[in-house]
C-alpha cells in the first residue's frame, strides 16, 4: 500500500513527466530577464453568499457517493463520467477558500481514483466503475501543482513538501505540438518560484510562445503550436470562447497585450447585450447559446485589466445563471428548467467569485 507522501510524490511525477513532454522540443527563445509584471492573476478570499450557495450545490449534486466530482447533472442524475479537470478546478478553489479539510477529501479522491500506478492522471474515469482512459492532460495536471502550491502558500498544511520533482524515461518524449489555451503562465510561474533553475528554461519557453502568438482581428488567438511545422495553429471551425479566454489570461500573465479582445468584448457587449460561446473570424456569433464559464472568464480578464464596469457587467451575468433556491438544483450555475449543470461552468464561476475582489459589493 502507498504511502501518503509516496502518493503525492507521484502526483508531482506526472506534472513534471507530462510539463516535460510537451516542451523538450520547444522553439529557441531569448531569455525575458525577470521583468513579470506585478500584478498576476492572484487570487484574493472575498465574502460572498453566491460563493456560498454554489459551494453547497457543488457538494450536493455534483458529488457522487464516493466524492468523485461528477461531470454534469440534471433531473435525471449525474452524467456517467467524471474528468481530473473537476478535482483539479475544485482543489484550486478549496485552496482559495482556505479549506483544509474539503482540500484534503479532494486530493484523497483524485489519488485515489485518477491517479494510474505508472505515476500519472487519467484525464477521464467512468463514474460506475471509476475505470481510468490512458490519457492525461497537461492543463489538468498544472492545474493540481497550482492547487498544492496554493494550500501551501495558504498554510493549510506542510503541502509543500510534497512537491518535489522527478524524471524517468518518458520526459524524453517529445510532443508534436502544444495548446495555447493550456500554458496556464500563473501555474508556470509558481513552478518557477518553487524551483527556478529547474523551471526556469520552461516559463521562457512558454512566456515566448504566447508572446509571439499570431492574432487576428478582434482579438482572436491560434488554439496551439506546432513545433514540426514552427507554426501557430486555427481552428478553421471557429473561435471557442472559452478556449480564447484562457488564452488571453495566459497572454496577459505573460506580459502580452489583450486589448484587442477587450475591445471586441467590449463592443459585443454594447451593441448585443452578450458574449457568445463560438464566433466565426469576421466577429459575427456562431453560435448563439452562452455560458457561466465565459462570463466568469471575461470578467477575470476584465478586473485584471483595471476595467471594473465590464467585469461587474460579466459577473452580473454569471449570476444570472444561478438557479433560484426554490429549485432542487438552487445555487447551482446552468439551467432553470432543465437543471443541466456542468462542474466546469460550476467551477470557473465559484472560481471567479474568489478571483475578483470585492466586485459584487
Amino acid at each position: 500500500m502507498k504511502t501518503k507522501a509516496q502518493s503525492h510524490k507521484m502526483i508531482v511525477t506526472v506534472l513534471v513527466i507530462l510539463i516535460s513532454c510537451f516542451f523538450v522540443n520547444t522553439v529557441n527563445c531569448n531569455p525575458q530577464g525577470n521583468n513579470t509584471r506585478k500584478q498576476q492573476e492572484r487570487a484574493i478570499l472575498v465574502n460572498s453568499v453566491d460563493d456560498e450557495r454554489g459551494f453547497i450545490f457543488l457538494k450536493k449534486k455534483l458529488h457522487d457517493q464516493n466524492d468523485v466530482i461528477i461531470y454534469s447533472v440534471n433531473q435525471q442524475g449525474l452524467a456517467d463520467y467524471g474528468v481530473s479537470e473537476s478535482m483539479g478546478q475544485a482543489m484550486e478553489y478549496a485552496a482559495l477558500r482556505k479549506d483544509r479539510q474539503y482540500f484534503d477529501l479532494l486530493a484523497a479522491q483524485t489519488d485515489k481514483y485518477y491517479l494510474d500506478r505508472a505515476g500519472y492522471y487519467y484525464w477521464k474515469i467512468n463514474a460506475e466503475n471509476y475505470a481510468g482512459e490512458q490519457i492525461s492532460a497537461l492543463v489538468d495536471d498544472l492545474r493540481i501543482f497550482k492547487a498544492y502550491y496554493l494550500a501551501a502558500q495558504n498554510n493549510m498544511g506542510d503541502y509543500s513538501k510534497y512537491l518535489y520533482d522527478f524524471y524517468d524515461d518518458r520526459s524524453q518524449q517529445k510532443a508534436d505540438y502544444v495548446s495555447l489555451f493550456y500554458l496556464d503562465m500563473n501555474s508556470i510561474d509558481m513552478l518557477k518560484a518553487y524551483d527556478k533553475q529547474k523551471w526556469q528554461e520552461l516559463w521562457q519557453n512558454s512566456r515566448e510562445l504566447l508572446q509571439k502568438i499570431e492574432k487576428r482581428e478582434y482579438g482572436f488567438y491560434p488554439v496551439a503550436f506546432s513545433y514540426s511545422e514552427k507554426k501557430y495553429v486555427w481552428n478553421e471551425t471557429g473561435i471557442n470562447m472559452v478556449e480564447n479566454l484562457y488564452t488571453a489570461l495566459n497572454l496577459y500573465n505573460a506580459d502580452g497585450d489583450t486589448g484587442s479582445l477587450l475591445k471586441f468584448m467590449r463592443e459585443e457587449i454594447k451593441t448585443n447585450k452578450k458574449i457568445a460561446n463560438w464566433y466565426n473570424f469576421d466577429g459575427s456569433v456562431k453560435d448563439e447559446n452562452e455560458s457561466a464559464a465565459v462570463y466568469a472568464l471575461a470578467a477575470r480578464l476584465f478586473w485584471l485589466n483595471n476595467d471594473s464596469k465590464y467585469a461587474l457587467w460579466c459577473y452580473s451575468k454569471v449570476l444570472a445563471f444561478q438557479i433560484e433556491d426554490v429549485s432542487d438544483f438552487g445555487g447551482g450555475f446552468g439551467d432553470q428548467d432543465s437543471g443541466m449543470v456542468y462542474a466546469f461552468d460550476q467551477l470557473e464561476a465559484l472560481l471567479m467569485l474568489r478571483m475578483v475582489q470585492g466586485i459584487g459589493e
